[in-house]
């Protein structure tokens, strides 16, 4: 073996070495068992382009030209197996004595997807799941902004790491514009003012009736607000055609009846609207309708989606099953318990558990109060909101005579003001307290005065002057008054 080869063996022992460092054992055992080979002289003729192959594929195809390959980089562990391909190759050629020895390095990657229209998160993820860089211009869009461009075009073969570059734009907001009214118009006018709202005219002809020749129909409905370009169908009455000729005296075979067209219809858009909006729209169409509960919501009866889509083209009479949201479960509330009460008591327990109060009211001429004697629901019993509570009242029994009540309690007032003024004259007038007597005894001189009250008050002695003791004995009888 020379020089040449030694040389060259070496060096790609050294790139397979490095390939298993970097690259993983997944790498390394495909490049093993697909490009690991015996040496042989390069053929004269160029390398096949293998590009776009798996490597399993891209080895045979080498091979089969007499060629050696190698791979340069690994496929990441989040990139399905099957999406992995040769993204690029280059020949890699050492001269030797005996011969030139040729190498081919694979590069692994993925084909590039198509981004056109997806907004930047959608896009962004789909390039990060193949092992691929993103990045965007402008760098600061927005998530719900939209790719115009991308670099490298769709079906392009990108290597492993390789950055992908996105050119975004901002979303467009659709132009809506109402649909025409052309209900009653001939096929020439309803064709002008459909093209004139910047929506597409399609026409059905329908069998022979009134107004031939006139729209009788029309999907979307007038005033409704549509984008541009929107397809309007209106339905038209077919012209009878012309008596035929008269038959010719001479007798001909006659031939079979031609078998009738099949008249199609297109299927209206009716998600959104309520059950007998759809319903009616389809009636229009001449289509079957058909509906089905899915789910509750807060407004019930909206179509949430329908089979088959809007815009299908199907033949007339087919079914078109929606499904629709159904009322919220109602509120269950317990029955109140009403037997003898009032017929205010029982109305305003009634109407305070959110349910309707009904009467049903025995006649009875003497005017007594009525109570509740049944009731229906009974008492506990769970029921919902707004349902009616039927109650029977009556009068209660008694066997007294309808005048004794108030006679009887005319007299009992009458007795509690007779005792009460017989007892105010038993009771004692209360007695003024007694006035004490003062009696003076002796003979009364100016100096030494002598002086002796009987009753309640004590003995006072008096040593001033005659005047004197008079006040003083006036001042004592005042306190006793």
């Amino acid at each position: 073996m020379s020089i040449y080869r030694i040389k060259y063996l070496i060096a790609v022992a050294g790139i397979s070495i490095a390939m298993l460092v970097a690259g993983g054992n997944t790498a390394a055992a495909v490049s093993e068992e697909a490009c690991t080979g015996g040496w042989a002289l390069s053929p004269s003729g160029p390398a096949p382009d293998v590009r776009g192959q798996s490597v399993e594929e891209a080895a045979k195809s080498l091979g089969a030209e007499g060629y050696n390959c190698t791979l340069t980089n690994s496929k990441p562990s989040s990139v399905d197996e099957r999406a992995v391909v040769v993204a690029a190759q280059q020949t890699r050629t050492e001269n030797d004595p005996d011969g030139g020895i040729s190498l081919v390095a694979l590069s692994l990657g993925v084909v590039m997807p198509d981004l056109i229209g997806k907004t930047v998160r959608v896009a962004g993820d789909s390039a990060t799941q193949l092992g691929l860089v993103v990045r965007t211009s402008p760098s600061d869009g927005a998530a719900d902004w939209t790719v115009r461009l991308q670099r490298p075009g769709a079906g392009a073969y990108v290597v492993f790491g390789r950055a992908v570059t996105l050119i975004l734009q901002e979303p467009v907001q659709p132009v809506l514009v109402p649909v025409p009214d052309l209900i009653n118009s001939t096929e020439t006018e309803a064709a002008t003012m459909v093209k004139e709202a910047g929506l597409v005219y399609v026409q059905r002809i329908l069998k022979d009736g009134k107004r031939p020749g006139h729209v009788v129909s029309q999907q979307p409905q007038p005033g409704e607000l549509v984008e541009r370009a929107t397809t309007v169908t209106a339905d038209i009455r077919r012209v009878p055609a012309p008596p035929p000729p008269p038959p010719p005296t001479t007798i001909v075979p006659t031939t079979p009846p031609t078998p009738p067209a099949v008249v199609h219809t297109v299927v209206p858009d009716v998600v959104g609207s309520l059950e007998s909006t759809a319903r009616q729209a389809v009636g229009v169409a001449r289509l079957k309708f058909q509906s089905r509960v899915v789910r509750p919501g807060n407004a019930p009866g909206i179509v949430l989606n329908q089979r088959p889509r809007a815009g299908t083209e199907v033949d007339v009479g087919t079914i078109v099953t929606v499904d629709v949201t159904r009322a919220p479960k109602p509120k269950l509330v317990p029955v109140p318990e009403l037997l003898d009460r009032s017929e205010a008591e029982a109305r305003g327990a009634v109407e305070g558990a959110e349910l309707i109060f009904d009467l049903i009211a025995r006649k009875d001429a003497s005017g007594r109060e009525r109570h509740v004697i049944s009731q229906q629901p009974r008492a506990g019993e769970l029921v919902p909101t707004g349902t009616t509570v039927t109650v029977d009242l009556a009068a209660g029994e008694s066997s007294w005579p309808p005048w004794l009540v108030p006679l009887l309690l005319g007299t009992a007032i009458l007795a509690v003001g007779a005792a009460g003024r017989l007892q105010h004259r038993r009771q004692p007038k209360p007695r003024p307290d007694p006035v004490p007597q003062v009696h003076a005894t002796g003979r009364l001189t100016p100096g030494t005065p002598r002086i002796q009250e009987s009753g309640s008050a004590h003995r006072i002695r008096i040593n001033a002057r005659l005047d004197r003791g008079r006040q003083y004995l006036q001042e004592k009888t005042d306190e006793h008054q």
